[in-house]
């Protein structure tokens, strides 16, 4: 299939590809964003709420700072706050259209609480209310599809932080991401007749994607490929992540050979993996996964957590652009989740 303008114009046509590749300009935008009136000081925890594409953002979150927060942070997508939220806690609450009934329930637990909180949000009741109760807010563009303004949705949250003490600046890092997603982008788009991520996308039709992340830091970039393929390409597909699919994932690899060969597999692999998650995701292809219907390896780019999380993402998103464009599908509309959301008004 050719990828001209004409058929990308029409397959299209509310450009998410040009979104897509924005992404590194958007993380440029959304680092100088931030609150400059966080008054907690040494949280005892963070709290992380969100949903879908607000909710993802703390899920990155919670894999960049694993390995270096002074205090537990946690990612949690319900009504929500969790029990130990208090005084002491800084919550961070994103939702995109500042609508979403979820994040404004565990909201306002936390706020009962006396939680510390900064809002992430482009507007609506989240906001307002936030400006009611005088709570710090990171006001973000308007007019994008909330999968669409992931940088927005993120990077604030490590920028407030690194503000605050509970992990370093991670500046030189996002300057990194920033020339390492131009590649990206460059390397991927449609641009490029030798484009990977086309090349991935072909082999799609006809299959379930099941994409696993090699090590556990890329495991939400592993949920956004997932989340991407279900919302832009409308197409099921299932995720995973090392180590935890060898203690049961791996056994249901047993399935008849019909269904597997409707399964395609994509590792993400990091440039920084443990030999023994190394070796286990060599035997794991060797044992279970060579009975897929196909199986792709993709590589995270860069040094820094930063770019090698967020390349991985965006190669997942141009993935799922392309086989919503192979399929015939508008990438934009989510006309289930709007037909959701109206029921759901009316009880």
């Amino acid at each position: 299939m050719r990828f001209d303008p004409a058929t990308i114009a029409s397959r299209d046509p509310q450009q998410m590809l040009a979104l897509i590749t924005r992404f590194p300009r958007m993380c440029e935008e959304a680092w100088s964003l931030g609150p400059a009136g966080v008054t907690v000081k040494s949280p005892q925890a963070v709290v992380a709420v969100g949903m879908g594409g607000s909710g993802i953002g703390g899920d990155l979150l919670r894999a960049v700072v694993f390995d270096e927060a002074t205090v537990p942070v946690v990612s949690i997508k319900e009504y929500r706050a969790p029990a130990f939220a208090g005084p002491q806690t800084l919550v961070l609450a994103c939702s995109y259209s500042g609508e979403t009934e979820e994040t404004l329930a565990a909201y306002d637990e936390a706020v009962q609480r006396d939680a510390a909180c900064v809002v992430i949000t482009s507007g609506g009741e989240l906001l307002r209310r936030a400006q009611a109760h005088r709570h710090a807010a990171v006001v973000i563009p308007k007019g994008l599809p909330p999968r669409a303004a992931l940088p927005y949705l993120f990077l604030p949250m490590l920028a407030v932080l690194g503000r605050i003490g509970v992990v370093r600046s991670f500046d030189a890092e996002l300057r990194e991401a920033v020339q390492v997603l131009q590649r990206v982008t460059a390397e991927h788009g449609p641009d490029r007749p030798d484009s990977p991520a086309r090349r991935l996308a072909e082999a799609l039709p006809g299959r379930i994607p099941v994409i696993y992340s090699a090590v556990p830091f890329l495991e939400p970039a592993a949920e956004r490929w997932k989340d991407q393929f279900n919302e832009n390409a409308k197409t099921f597909a299932v995720w995973n992540t090392f180590p935890e699919l060898n203690h049961n994932e791996t056994v249901g690899w047993g399935l008849d050979d019909a269904l597997a060969r409707l399964l395609h597999v994509i590792i993400l692999r990091d440039a920084v993996e443990p030999p023994r998650l190394a070796l286990r995701a060599a035997i794991t292809r060797d044992l279970a996964l060579s009975r897929a219907g196909g199986l792709d390896e993709v590589r995270a780019a860069g040094t820094g957590k930063l770019a090698r999380l967020l390349s991985a993402v965006l190669i997942g998103d141009f993935v799922s652009w392309y086989l919503a464009v192979l399929r015939g599908v508008d990438p934009t509309p989510v006309a289930v989740i709007d037909e959701l959301k109206k029921r759901l008004a009316r009880g």
